[in-house]
Parts: C-alpha cells; structure tokens; sequence
C-alpha cells in the first residue's frame, strides 16, 4: 500500500498503476474494499490530472502545512471509524486516511543527527527498488 501512496506522490503513474492493480486482485469482493480500492483510484485520478474540479484534497495538503494535514488525518479517521457510516464509505475514508498518515511521516522533519529518516518495518524486511529514493523525497519536502 505504502509503495502506491508514494509513487502517486512521486508522480510515477506507471508504477502507482502496478500497485493499484496489484491491491485490486488481492481485495476481497467486499464493500469496504471496494470503497478502499475507489479511494485509491480517485487518489490517482486527482493527482494525474490538472482539473480544478479535483483540486480539494491536493490544495488543502500543499497549502495546510502540519496542522491541516493532522486535522485531515483525524477526520478522515473518525469518519472511517464511525459505525453510522456505510461499510464502502468507511473503507474509503480509511484509504485517504492512510494516505494522509503516510504524507504527514514523509514531512515531519527528520532530526538533525541522522539525515536519512527512518525507514519503516515494511522496508527493513525486503529493499524495494524505489528504497533509497525515500530520503530524497523527505528531504525534498
């Protein structure tokens, strides 16, 4: 999942397009995966394209700074969370969510002691191809 998240903030839209049909063939045939799975798709949508009518989440990120995307990241969890709410509606608000999760630890800046940030379990048990392009876009950021 986190491979997704950063080629689509990497701009590498063939690579999120593996990915995403990747999640696809393994999601189950279950409403909250299919709200996942649509999530990740309009994530891909919104920032593949230059159309003001998918501006929202792209410009409320790049112009929030820390505080905006902790207050995204908090309602999109609360919404994803809440029973009220249908199965294909909170699996989708958790896929935002866990896309925000991700944006906000790749911009928390990193201490000065150590210029490379941590890396995270999932890239510490196997190196991917793209593991050493994460501290360029960290640092980038």
């Amino acid at each position: 999942m986190n491979r997704f998240f950063q080629n689509v903030e990497e701009r590498a839209w063939t690579d999120a397009e593996k990915e995403l049909d990747g999640i696809r063939q393994k999601a189950e045939n279950a409403l909250w995966h299919k709200g996942y799975v649509k999530a990740l798709e309009g994530l891909l949508l919104t920032y593949r394209t230059n159309d003001d009518k998918y501006i929202y989440l792209p410009k409320m990120l790049g112009t929030g700074g820390d505080e905006s995307i902790n207050q995204l990241r908090k309602e999109f969890g609360e919404f994803a969370a809440n029973e009220i709410h249908g199965e294909y509606d909170r699996g989708y608000f958790k896929a935002l969510e866990d896309y925000v999760t991700l944006l906000s630890s790749m911009k928390s800046p990193s201490p000065a002691i150590s210029p490379t940030p941590p890396v995270p379990e999932e890239k510490k048990e196997s190196p991917k191809k793209d593991a050493d392009l994460e501290r360029y876009t960290a640092e980038s950021s």
